[in-house]
């Protein structure tokens, strides 16, 4: 029994909680939608459990003649199709392939995040709280609405919102992304491409000759900007020293050993 002060869980929670695998598999889920903790994760799991569990149940029934089965079929895969889950013209075998992600990627903050409103999955999700995203002319502040397929183009900001302004600081520079789950496709709106100049090869020029004054023109006839270009005179190139012929080389001399004086006693 639940009561307006207490509500009932809408999620079911994991059957083993210290489940390292699954654990792992939650936190890049949570990653990459910018989740704020492993109940939203849970409560996608439940929400796809229910639609898969009706999916078993009228598919062992196909074979029966009665014709409910048919209609229920029919509403089931109408709803997801409405959803944005399925593709139009989908089985009911098609229903338990679905995933998580294919539950993920219809939440509000993932589809503000792939139309282009925010820059991250986080500031998809500070948006929606703070009440400047609007689906449908209304504004919404659940990062959790799924929106339905007929919903998706009317995701916009609110009137109200000084996001409207393209100047705005807080607006991503770009809005073109792509419309897959994942890591988006940015596609620059605004910016022009940046064209690289082309260059030339331009022909290398010779060194301009020297101008040579004969020397007897005094240096003070001659201009400035010719005195710069004249040719200084070349230093005589040094005659190299003269090496001395080397000694031959012979036995050492023999030098007299000096007798030592013995004092006669």
């Amino acid at each position: 029994m639940s009561s307006q002060k207490f509500p009932r869980k809408k999620y079911e929670t994991p059957m083993h909680p210290w489940k390292e695998t699954r654990i792992k598999s939650e936190r890049e889920l949570i990653k990459k939608y910018g989740l704020k903790n492993h109940k939203e994760v849970w409560k996608a799991k439940t929400y796809l459990g229910k639609h898969r569990e009706q999916a078993r149940e009228l598919l062992a029934k196909v074979g029966m003649s009665n014709p409910q089965i048919k209609k229920e079929s029919d509403q089931l895969l109408l709803h997801l199709t409405h959803m944005g889950i399925v593709s139009m013209g989908a089985s009911l075998d098609d229903v338990l392939a679905l995933d998580t992600e294919s539950v993920l990627s219809r939440r509000l903050q993932t589809l503000v995040y792939l139309k282009g409103f925010s820059s991250t999955p986080y500031q998809a999700r500070q948006l929606i709280s703070h009440g400047h995203v609007a689906v449908k002319g209304r504004k919404v502040t659940i990062p959790s609405f799924m929106v339905g397929k007929d919903e998706e183009s009317q995701i916009q900001y609110t009137i109200r919102s000084p996001l409207n302004e393209i100047s705005h600081p807080a607006r991503p520079k770009t809005d073109v992304y792509k419309s897959e789950p994942g890591i988006p496709l940015k596609v620059p709106v605004d910016e022009k491409p940046v064209e690289k100049p082309v260059v030339v090869a331009q022909p290398k020029q010779e060194p301009a000759a020297a101008i040579v004054v004969p020397s007897s023109q005094p240096a003070a006839m001659v201009p400035v900007s010719v005195q710069s270009t004249m040719a200084l005179p070349v230093p005589a190139a040094e005659k190299p020293a003269e090496e001395k012929p080397a000694k031959p080389a012979g036995k050492p001399k023999d030098h007299p050993k000096k007798e030592k004086k013995t004092e006669e006693v």
